[in-house]
């Protein structure tokens, strides 16, 4: 009787303890959802889940109120389940940046319908829509940005294909709001890039555009560059002297940022020179800084490539036919020759470059080089004096010697510079009298800032071996429409220079932040043993294919013969046996065939659905057998216990 109270005992704890377990564990789960929902694990190769420290440390600085409008338009997203698990990573990642701003952006999730007062918002923010139905009715996903001051910034369409770039765009956008105040672009050129009123000329396209966004102005050499600038841009610097090298040096020095020009022969410079009867241009260089610096670069040589160069009129033949070439010093950038994983050229399809120069690191330098834009294998250098006043391209291919590796036009170079001035500023006799001057009679003179002798901290240059990049006539073109000239780029060039410029003079938090990954990414094993089991049944589906064609060729030369009268049915008896033979060999490869085709499929399904079973079912599987494990061997040792205790 007592042993039957025991076991009753026993059987009611035993529920009472499934009881508990479970309570326990509901309790366990809602707990631990409220206490750590902001607690996460990134286990992806490439962290995409990951917010870089760049964009933590901008978040955390938010001063300024920010307001983020996200628009999504829900057939639009319905449509494409792609779009709607990206448009679910996006709302993600944007209620993950309110958590690291402290409370100062706000974060709305808009869902316009046609024809409603959230699509005329849309609408006003400038958003773009989507055609989502044939009654033209539109779908907007899109995000605007406002702050106290009504300032306002948008993402008109936050497209997957600019995934990689997600984070980079939303931090760049909070940050423009958070600091409202337009960035100071100064430049230095020797080329007539802004609009003179007194000549009567227009800015170039690059710098018109560029002051659409920033406050650009013309910074001359005699005093020291202003310390208030967010960039500088240097654009072919000719004709200066060691002072004007110091105080670009220095500003380098100073931990600014800095975009660099130069170019071993000028096609616009020439151009110009030709005009006033002047010789051709004789290039650019910054060759003490650079040298300091750990940058190679020589101007007297020019970047050839056969892939990609530009169809040129090269006079006429001796029939006084035109002659259309290749002309390997003038590029088509396009593809892998434009680096994909890097903000400033990410989104960019095609760079039109002219007789530039190229780039190398120098031995023992320390800093980071990253290329933006580079050249083809199909490469080599020049001597710029074969495209200097009359070159020519047809005996330039024709004595063409590739290297077979890929020259870099451009490069981002990052980290600590040392000076080209070791020794200090250089003594520059007509300045100190100007200077001394000006102090006598009471004038306001900007003082010498205090000389480094390397860079304070970590610095950012983009370099670009042409200038010609940056001209008119090599990236836009002038169309008549109903009346009105229109300038419309034909090249991504005047976007590389705005992307430069954005990022460079952003903060190095903004700076610094890398491209993500892609979440959408393949499963690499997986394609390859897809294309083995594919390679696998294709060859045996060949071969009966070929087999099918021979007996049905028999088939046919059964069936027919040629005549001198023509082609003749042959109906013998010992034939039709024949023919009925190949007919059944005929219908059984049809039936194999489709068996291997089917199977084709099948293994390709199977190792999908397999996959998906380990990925998504092995691991709660492992779990609950090791548990299950673990809990019939606390069992088992808990007999074991009561046993030695009753004995």
């Amino acid at each position: 009787m007592a042993n039957g109270i025991k076991s009753w005992d026993r059987a009611k704890l035993g529920v009472a303890g499934l009881m508990v377990t479970f309570v326990f564990f509901v309790a366990l789960h809602i707990f631990s959802t409220e206490t750590f929902k902001t607690v996460s694990m990134d286990l992806t190769k490439e962290k995409i889940f990951t917010l870089s420290e760049g964009t933590k440390d901008i978040l955390s600085k938010v001063r300024e109120p920010v307001t983020l409008r996200l628009f999504i338009s829900d057939d639009l997203v319905q449509q494409s389940p792609g779009l709607k698990d990206y448009a679910k990573s996006v709302q993600e990642l944007l209620e993950r940046y309110v958590e690291l701003s402290n409370g100062r952006i706000k974060f709305e999730i808009i869902r316009p319908e046609p024809f409603s007062p959230e699509e005329d918002r849309a609408v006003g923010f400038g958003l773009h829509g989507i055609p989502i139905t044939q009654a033209g009715n539109l779908g907007y996903f899109g995000l605007a940005g406002t702050n106290t001051t009504d300032d306002l910034d948008i993402i008109s369409f936050v497209s997957p294909q600019r995934e990689r770039f997600l984070e980079y765009d939303l931090t760049r956008l909070v940050s423009n709001l958070a600091n409202p105040k337009k960035k100071k672009i100064g430049y230095v050129s020797s080329l007539p890039i802004g609009s003179d009123p007194m000549k009567r000329y227009a800015p170039w396209q690059v710098i018109a555009q560029l002051s659409q966004r920033f406050n650009v102005e013309r910074i001359t050499l005699e005093n020291p560059i202003p310390e208030d600038l967010d960039l500088l841009l240097v654009i072919h610097p000719r004709d200066m002297d060691d002072t004007d090298r110091y105080y670009i040096d220095q500003h380098v020095m100073r931990g600014n940022n800095t975009i660099i020009f130069v170019d071993p022969y000028s096609e616009e410079a020439t151009r110009g020179n030709q005009r006033q009867r002047q010789p051709p241009d004789d290039g650019s260089d910054l060759k003490k800084l650079f040298k300091a610096w750990g940058i190679k670069y020589d101007k007297s040589k020019v970047l050839g490539d056969r892939i990609g160069a530009q169809r040129v009129s090269a006079g006429r033949n001796a029939l006084g036919q035109p002659i259309i070439t290749d002309y390997v010093a003038w590029l088509n950038l396009t593809g892998d020759r434009i680096k994909k994983t890097d903000v400033v050229t990410g989104e960019l399809e095609q760079i039109n470059i002219a007789t530039s120069g190229y780039l190398e690191k120098a031995a023992g330098a320390t800093y980071k080089m990253d290329p933006l834009l580079m050249s083809s294998p199909q490469a080599m250098s020049l001597n710029v004096s074969q495209t200097k006043t009359d070159p020519k391209p047809a005996e330039l291919i024709k004595n063409f010697k590739p290297t077979g590796k890929p020259f870099v036009i451009s490069a981002r170079f990052t980290g600590k510079f040392k000076s080209g001035f070791p020794a200090g500023r250089p003594k520059d006799k007509i300045r100190k009298e100007i200077r001394e001057a000006a102090l006598k009679k009471g004038e306001t003179v900007p003082d010498y800032q205090k000389h480094h002798k390397e860079s304070v901290k970590p610095v950012s240059l983009i370099v670009v071996a042409d200038t010609d990049i940056l001209v008119d006539r090599f990236w836009v073109r002038e169309q008549n429409f109903f009346g009105q000239r229109m300038t419309v780029p034909v090249a991504n060039n005047g976007d590389f220079l705005t992307n430069a410029v954005d990022n460079m003079a952003g903060t190095s938090a903004l700076i610094g932040l890398r491209s993500r990954g892609v979440t959408s990414r393949p499963f690499h094993k997986v394609e390859e043993l897809k294309r083995v089991a594919e390679h696998k049944y294709r060859a045996t589906e060949q071969g009966l294919l070929q087999k099918l064609k021979e007996i049905e060729g028999k088939l046919k030369d059964l069936q027919t013969k040629e005549t001198k009268e023509g082609k003749t049915v042959i109906l013998t008896g010992k034939q039709k046996e024949g023919i009925e033979k190949f007919r059944s060999e005929s219908i059984s490869i049809r039936k194999e065939l489709r068996s291997v085709q089917l199977e084709l499929r099948r293994d390709i399904d199977k190792l999908d659905a397999n996959l998906k079973v380990i990925n998504i079912g092995l691991m709660p599987a492992i779990i609950i057998v090791f548990a299950v494990a673990l809990g019939l061997v606390r069992r088992r040792n808990s007999r074991r216990h009561q046993a030695a205790s009753a004995g």
